[in-house]
């Protein structure tokens, strides 16, 4: 059992008159008890009870001052490990105001280095939507009507503010999902299939599909190919023989193979669209040409009973 706490320093005590009148009885036993033939006299009982209360303050003394001792080293090992947490506690905010800081400055624009002798190149590609470009990275089909001039200008004047959405969507990426803007995943409203597309509207889209195919980390044998294969339309010799709706037939053949060729590479099954298929650009003349007889003979059809209708 430990010893009970000692409240007051010892020496500060003072030692009490054990020759008053309240000590008469313990001088009074202590004289009665004496040994036989020992000279021993109420003097001599003070002198005895003085001794004793000394040693037991001597006593309380060496309790004091070891309880002193002990309260001292208690309290500076109290106050190293208060120190320690306060250290603790002040690099953990610090480095939280750091990481608040950081998240802040991430989010205000930047601005990039900039070369003082270099000027604004001497054209400017046009920009597409973020539809498209999201496709192309994601290695899908994508109507070439984006890269025309009429898809580019509509990215143009979304980027704007003409048409701005700051809507958002959730997307899953593996087992996370994060916000993105909905522009990411939304098809334009304008957009026009290959087959419906003009020549023209073909020659300058092909353009800058091939650029972005390369900038959407595209292998180069694919880029090769597809731009072998919008060679290989535009100079095929049906151009230059009597069919005058040649352009029509090369165009559907073209928007029919390369979305049959984005298809099969989504299977690993994929083929060079570079080789045009004679078999398969017959087939298709044929069916445009019966459709335009079949257009034309209805035209006619109609006009007679519209015709005989009066009669």
């Amino acid at each position: 059992m430990a010893a009970p706490r000692l409240t007051l320093d010892p020496a500060l005590e003072s030692c009490p008159d054990h020759s008053s009148a309240d000590f008469q009885p313990i001088r009074t036993l202590l004289v009665a008890g004496a040994p036989a033939g020992t000279v021993f006299i109420d003097a001599s009982a003070v002198t005895q009870l003085d001794a004793s209360w000394g040693k037991g303050r001597d006593r309380r003394q060496v309790a004091w001052d070891t309880q002193v001792q002990a309260d001292a080293a208690q309290a500076a090992h109290d106050a190293t490990a208060a120190a320690a947490q306060e250290e603790v506690e002040r690099v953990a905010a610090e480095a939280q105001a750091a990481a608040e800081l950081a998240a802040v400055e991430a989010k205000k624009p930047k601005l990039g280095i900039f070369d003082m002798t270099l000027s604004i190149p001497d054209y400017l590609a046009p920009q597409i939507s973020n539809f498209a470009r999201k496709k192309l990275e994601d290695k899908e089909y994508i109507e070439l009507w984006y890269w025309t001039k009429e898809g580019c200008l509509e990215a143009d004047l979304f980027r704007g503010g003409v048409e701005a959405d700051e809507s958002f969507g959730i997307t899953q990426i593996g087992s996370t999902l994060s916000l993105k803007p909905l522009t990411a995943f939304k098809a334009s409203k304008k957009v026009v299939r290959d087959e419906d597309l003009t020549w023209a509207q073909v020659s300058i889209a092909k353009t800058g599909f091939l650029n972005a195919l390369e900038g959407a980390g595209w292998p180069a044998e694919h880029r090769g190919a597809m731009a072998s294969f919008f060679y290989g339309i535009e100079n095929h010799f049906t151009r230059t023989n009597h069919d005058k709706y040649a352009d029509n037939i090369l165009l559907i053949y073209q928007a029919q193979a390369r979305r049959f060729w984005h298809n099969m590479l989504a299977q690993g099954q994929g083929f060079n669209p570079a080789i045009i298929n004679t078999k398969l650009l017959e087939q298709i003349s044929t069916v445009f040409h019966n459709k335009l007889r079949d257009s034309k003979y209805d035209t006619v059809r109609w006009f007679f009973n519209l015709l005989f209708s009066k009669f």
